[in-house]
């Protein structure tokens, strides 16, 4: 049993699995789940649970137990109980047993059908016991990322390489070397294009800040595993390539490496910034000539294309590299004209910082002022979008005029300062914005007026 697993969970949570293991029990939480009741970090926003009875069977002893809300999944084998109330976990994905033919489904048999040992552990709930038939508890707390069943968890699902990658950086271990040596020489040709961007999406979201974390980045994208997913970046490393080449493919991961989190009103995310390195590889030069440039996105949008990126993301990514050959001292007026165009501006410099913090030949005090440089202009792009987004008086359902004919005195500053104060309220509460609460918010001030 994990010492106190229960109280990880609040107390409304708690209830619901009470409930669902009264209505189609014994469930088994497996997944995340068990990693963050041993690690004691927060629960993950989907719950996996494993469950012996047809899914079937399952939704219709929930729907007779008042939970109306629960569907079936898209995917195969998935029953989803959505937790509407509650912020953290969202979702209930509620699954039954996995086996291999001739063989009875079990939750050992299951678990061995999993990826790595630490992702095949199931805690029986409420009390336990945990289930680890194949030591994830202690390869989590002291061990390696180890594969569950060698090559044969391979030779099921070659996407389960890249997983084996994504363990070891987000857990921080290191990774048994005969696994490694399996995951690097496995092919994906029978994977998924959007699965494997997706799991490419998980690992290039994690923090990816400790050294042992950027090193297994490191390692993956000097493999043939990565060769299959980025072809353009292998070319750079090719034996008998030019050393410049090697250089040029060195300076892509430092920057992915390099580049800094966007802040919440920049439009843009540290996930296709990252994305947006590494797809632009050779056309990150900004002495690229124009037609090379043309000719360098069209190859970058094909391989959005086959790795199934949603057209917003490729936009988005195509638009950065677009504009990574502009000036590094944009004007107001330009940078105003970059917003009305709907550029992730901040992003195209922080790529372009990014860039300049991964050059280890640049001079320590060069380096900061780029960096200050880069700074200032992210400031004065926030300064600009937020002046651009910020309403205005005339942007009011209640006119001046009307105003004026509510409160009946001549128009002069405390006309300037109420619309103000009515702009304040509607930028953080647009909802606001209608006749009926702003003539309250008027009858209100006219109430707190002393002095006309």
């Amino acid at each position: 049993m994990i010492p106190s697993f229960p109280n990880a969970f609040a107390p409304f949570i708690r209830n619901l699995l009470d409930d669902v293991n009264r209505l189609i029990g014994p469930i088994h939480l497996v997944g995340e789940a068990p990693l963050c009741g041993i690690q004691g970090k927060p629960l993950p926003n989907t719950l996996e649970i494993l469950v012996a009875r047809p899914l079937t069977e399952c939704r219709k002893r929930l729907l007779r137990g008042d939970h109306a809300e629960a569907i079936m999944g898209h995917k195969h084998n998935s029953l989803l109980l959505p937790i509407k109330e509650w912020t953290h976990p969202k979702v209930l994905d509620i699954g039954s047993f996995k086996s291999r033919p001739n063989h009875p489904a079990t939750l050992e048999e299951d678990l061995m059908h999993r990826d790595v040992t630490v992702n095949a552990m199931a805690y029986t709930w409420p009390n336990g016991p945990l289930i680890d038939p194949f030591n994830g508890r202690q390869d989590l707390l002291t061990g390696e990322i180890r594969l569950v069943n060698g090559q044969e968890t391979l030779d099921q699902n070659p996407l389960r390489a890249l997983i084996f990658f994504r363990f070891a950086m987000q857990l921080n271990r290191p990774m048994h070397p005969e696994d490694l040596y399996r995951v690097l020489q496995t092919s994906l040709e029978r994977a998924q294009p959007e699965q494997i961007r997706a799991e490419m999406d998980r690992i290039l979201s994690l923090p990816l800040a400790d050294e042992e974390t950027q090193n297994h980045l490191r390692t993956l994208f000097t493999s043939p595993l990565a060769d299959q997913i980025l072809p353009h970046l292998a070319a750079l490393r090719n034996p008998g390539s030019h050393w410049s080449r090697e250089e040029q493919w060195k300076q892509i991961l430092d920057t992915t490496l390099a580049i800094t989190a966007p802040t919440d009103d920049e439009e843009i995310s540290l996930l296709d910034l990252r994305w947006t390195i590494l797809l632009g590889g050779v056309g990150m030069n900004r002495q690229t000539s124009q037609d090379h440039m043309e000719s360098h996105l069209a190859q970058v949008n094909r391989r959005l294309e086959f790795l199934e990126f949603s057209k917003r993301r490729a936009r988005r990514i195509l638009s950065l590299l677009r504009n990574l050959n502009g000036t590094t001292n944009p004007t107001d007026r330009q940078l105003k004209r970059y917003l009305h165009d709907h550029i992730p501006l901040e992003g195209v410099f922080r790529i372009l910082q990014a860039i300049t913090t991964a050059n280890a030949q640049l001079p320590e005090t060069a380096r900061v002022e780029e960096e200050l440089k880069f700074q200032e202009i992210r400031d004065r792009c926030r300064t600009l979008r937020q002046a651009e987004h910020r309403l205005h008086p005339t942007d009011l359902a209640l006119s001046g005029g009307e105003i004026l004919d509510m409160v009946r005195i001549p128009p002069g500053p405390w006309l300037r300062d109420l619309q103000a104060k009515m702009v304040d309220l509607v930028s953080q509460e647009p909802h606001r914005n209608q006749k009926g609460e702003l003539r309250a918010q008027v009858n209100k001030w006219i109430t707190q007026q002393k002095v006309f």
